[in-house]
């Protein structure tokens, strides 16, 4: 109390007393040591406060501890202020945490692949504090520096294990494969490489020789190659079988949207005229799903068009559409005892409608079906009977009879208001008939057209 009162000077001056009053809060440092991205505490800096307490002193200025800098602050208390600088600085080397490390002789080493935990206020780098060279196998101290942004650096052993790897890569994937003339494959899908110490062997395919266009049995090769330079080889056996229908002149008639009460006119036409044709079917006309029965047992291609074919519902997202389908797909196996495998995407794979719901979704779903074993169908004739109801049956005739191709897809609708449709139906067979061509169900191998893909 002695020292705090004889601050309190009282001196004489020419003009009377002068009273030299000293400021009342006292720090332990006009400089404060800040660690960075630690909490400053300002109040650990005063040392007392003469005829008050610590916590009646107000902290004015901003610190960032997050970043290194020096940043002014003020304590004022009872009207007067006094000002310190706080420096932010990173004092402390990093923590760092080392493992041993097991590889062969081909990898090159870097000090990352010893690091089990690294903590530190700011950036760090890694590196060997010494450049090693191993040659032959063994087991080896190595020692990783850990050096902050500041220039705090941490140095700590570790050990690295060199084996000589003598395993060649192992092939999977490539079983022996049957297709059918005139169908592709991607000789790389569900072909996968792996090794016991790289994580990224050499992979190549050689199938140059192999022509799917032409039936016989090819061999097309792969080859792994490890960093070790250890070698795998496997030969994988590709029959391509003829197809029939690549020779015959086909019109694959179809019909989406059904069934309705004219798939069973349409069924009766097809029995007359001894064709086969394709049912696109959704779930929205159940009253009617006994026909699907009747047209697989009859020898027509049951497909799925979606259940709902609501293109706000089914074009959502990828998710939305294979539900969609499995309700689909689970409604057509219930009712016909067979799995169907054959899609017609709604408004075709070219449509646009999708895009307002979900950017790219077509680019994707085509991709998808295909790798999930469904085959999608669009056409390459139209006979515009989606232009509107009760369209002229010669205008229907002459569209679905003004193509040339070989194998022909012709798009049709089976609804209810779809009457001239069954009225044109008859003379598209006879035109086809009489030009050579026979009438086929769709199968997964058939002729698939496809369209660009707009979305």
């Amino acid at each position: 109390m002695i020292a705090v009162l004889a601050l309190l000077i009282l001196a004489p001056a020419a003009a009377g007393l002068l009273v030299y009053q000293f400021h009342p809060v006292f720090l332990k440092s006009g400089v404060v040591a800040q660690e960075l991205k630690e909490t400053f505490q300002p109040e650990k800096n005063i040392r007392y406060v003469l005829g008050g307490s610590a916590s009646q002193v107000k902290v004015e200025g901003d610190v960032d501890t997050s970043r290194v800098g020096d940043y002014s602050i003020k304590y004022r208390f009872r009207g007067q202020s006094k000002e310190a600088e706080v420096q932010v600085r990173d004092t402390r080397a990093p923590e760092l945490t080392v493992r041993s490390y097991t590889t062969d002789l081909a990898e090159k080493l870097k000090p990352e692949f010893f690091v089990q935990e690294i903590k530190d206020a700011s950036e760090v780098s890694l590196k060997f504090e010494k450049e090693e060279s191993f040659s032959k196998a063994g087991t080896y101290d190595i020692n990783i520096l850990a050096e902050d942004a500041a220039g705090n650096t941490t140095v700590k052993t570790a050990q690295v294990t060199l084996i000589k790897d003598e395993t060649a890569p192992e092939i999977q994937g490539a079983d022996d494969v049957t297709i059918l003339q005139g169908k592709t494959m991607d000789f790389l899908s569900g072909i996968t490489v792996k090794d016991d110490m790289d994580p990224e062997p050499e992979f190549k395919a050689d199938y140059k020789q192999v022509d799917l266009n032409v039936p016989g049995t090819y061999t097309v090769v792969y080859t792994a190659k490890d960093r070790s330079g250890n070698e795998n080889k496997l030969e994988r056996k590709i029959v391509v079988k003829k197809n029939e229908e690549l020779d015959q002149k086909i019109v694959y008639l179809t019909f989406d949207d059904g069934p309705s009460a004219n798939t069973e006119k349409i069924l009766d036409i097809l029995k007359e005229y001894n064709a086969k044709a394709t049912f696109f079917v959704t779930g929205n006309n159940q009253k009617y799903d006994n026909l699907m029965k009747r047209a697989h047992d009859e020898g027509h291609a049951i497909g799925l068009h979606t259940y709902s074919h609501d293109y706000k519902e089914v074009y959502a997202s990828e998710k939305a559409y294979f539900k969609d389908l499995k309700k689909i797909s689970d409604l057509v196996e219930k009712i016909t005892g067979e799995k169907s495998y054959l899609i017609r995407f709604p408004g075709g794979s070219s449509n646009t409608v999708s895009a307002q719901y979900s950017k790219g979704l077509m680019s994707l779903l085509t991709k998808k079906v295909q790798e999930k074993g469904y085959q999608y169908f669009d056409w390459n004739c139209d006979s515009t009977d989606a232009s509107g109801n009760n369209v002229p049956v010669n205008v229907l005739v002459k569209n679905a009879t003004s193509c040339t191709s070989q194998h022909i897809n012709i798009l049709m609708h089976d609804t209810d208001a779809k009457d001239t449709t069954v009225k044109a139906l008859p003379k598209i067979i006879e035109y086809y008939r009489e030009k050579g061509y026979t009438f086929k169900a769709i199968t997964v191998d058939s002729y698939a057209p496809h369209h660009n893909v707009n979305n």
